[in-house]
């Protein structure tokens, strides 16, 4: 039988969750005071009340911005929307405070390779409510999605292959940042998950035709896909990718000492060939990974993490609040005491340039300084993969991935 914990164990973790009780009072009162400003809640539900209205759905909505969700979250988003911005605001914001909470803790449960004592994974927690902070502040599904990634890794570990592609395919529905880890994460499972996780993404395009005749469902998929290739070359200055660093880099080179044209649109070429390559790399990272280790907690974390760091080096749209989809393993590789010889000081920088500067107030001082320090994010991604593949090959060699592990 295991032993209850005791009150001086207990101490740290209840320490953790009152910082996250913070967290979401101060959510929910800003959300009270000003539901309308500084938050996109207004372009979410926007889009659910141009759903049901039968209107363009990725119209501009000026003064605000584009709906860039899939079709499914107008739907999914519509009881927030019936509650208007302060109610529904607020249970929007505490529902992804939840849901990355609950990831956070299933991560710690059942992902994370090591033992840690209680001091260590309250203050794992306690890390992850300033980066969900950081992450719900605008109002943005990005705490959520990144939530429902964690909790389908935590599946993955515990073999519940089909509980694991549904909450995938939600994260996916939600928000499409999360595909590129989703897909890494099925080279765990590569002849049940893909095709799992294909028929749960089916069911949830299809469900919008439940709710409008599918003329007009198929006229907004179609607005979707346009609106997606409209934006793929589309920047703006809260980008934070490798491209970023390209363009820090060539001003340097030429002897300016300004901000790089942030808005510059990409239409390179070569950096399109790059993440391409590099998403190959990371897959058959991944694959090889599957053939060296047999402990499923310690396979999935390190996919899971590398999945996350490519996506902030060459995903699309990936800005300053979208960095809450790395803080979980960054957090993780902090605390980690088996890394890899000489990889403290890697991810320490890692996390010092991403948990501090990842913040606007932060930043801007900075940046406004040195505008060298726009490339800060990716660099610290950067040394973030050094350090994970100094623990791959510091981890023992294991017999080849067991069909029963994980997901089957």
């Amino acid at each position: 039988m295991t032993s209850l914990p005791s009150a001086r164990s207990a101490s740290p973790m209840r320490l953790a969750l009152c910082l996250w009780c913070v967290v979401a009072a101060v959510v929910s009162v800003r959300t009270l005071v000003v539901p309308e400003k500084h938050t996109i809640f207004p372009v979410l539900a926007g889009g659910t009340a141009h759903w049901w209205s039968d209107r363009p759905l990725y119209a501009d909505y000026a003064p605000l911005d584009y709906f860039r969700y899939p079709p499914f979250f107008a739907v999914g988003f519509t009881p927030f929307w019936v509650l208007g911005p302060r109610c529904g605001g607020v249970l929007w914001g505490l529902l992804g405070i939840s849901v990355f909470l609950l990831g956070l803790w299933r991560f710690l449960r059942d992902v994370k390779p090591a033992c840690w004592n209680p001091a260590r994974e309250a203050v794992f927690l306690g890390l992850g409510a300033l980066a969900a902070l950081r992450g719900l502040w605008n109002g943005q599904s990005n705490a959520l999605a990144v939530g429902l990634l964690l909790l389908a890794a935590a599946a993955l570990v515990r073999r519940r292959g089909w509980t694991a592609a549904a909450v995938l395919a939600a994260s996916v529905l939600v928000k499409l940042t999360p595909l590129a880890p989703a897909l890494f994460l099925c080279a765990l499972r590569p002849r049940r998950l893909p095709i799992r996780l294909l028929l749960f993404l089916i069911v949830g395009l299809s469900l919008p035709f439940l709710t409008r005749p599918p003329r007009i469902v198929l006229d907004h998929y179609r607005e979707w896909a346009a609106q997606c290739g409209h934006l793929g070359g589309a920047r703006w200055p809260g980008f934070r990718d490798a491209w970023t660093v390209w363009l820090v880099l060539r001003e340097t080179l030429h002897g300016r000492l300004s901000a790089p044209p942030l808005r510059e649109p990409l239409n390179s070429s070569v950096y399109r060939a790059a993440q391409l390559l590099t998403a190959a790399a990371v897959l058959a990272w991944c694959l090889w990974r599957r053939r060296r280790i047999a402990e499923a907690r310690r396979l999935t974390t390190e996919v899971l993490a590398m999945g996350l760091a490519w996506l902030m080096l060459f995903g699309p749209a990936v800005e300053q609040a979208t960095y809450v989809f790395l803080t979980p393993v960054l957090t993780w590789a902090l605390l980690e005491r088996d890394g890899p010889p000489g990889g403290r000081r890697l991810v320490v920088s890692a996390f010092v340039l991403i948990m501090l500067l990842g913040w606007g107030f932060a930043a801007r001082p900075v940046t406004a300084a040195a505008p060298v320090m726009l490339a800060a994010l990716p660099v610290g991604t950067t040394l973030f993969v050094l350090w994970l593949v100094g623990y791959g090959f510091a981890a023992p060699v294991g017999s080849r991935f067991k069909p029963g592990e994980p997901g089957a």
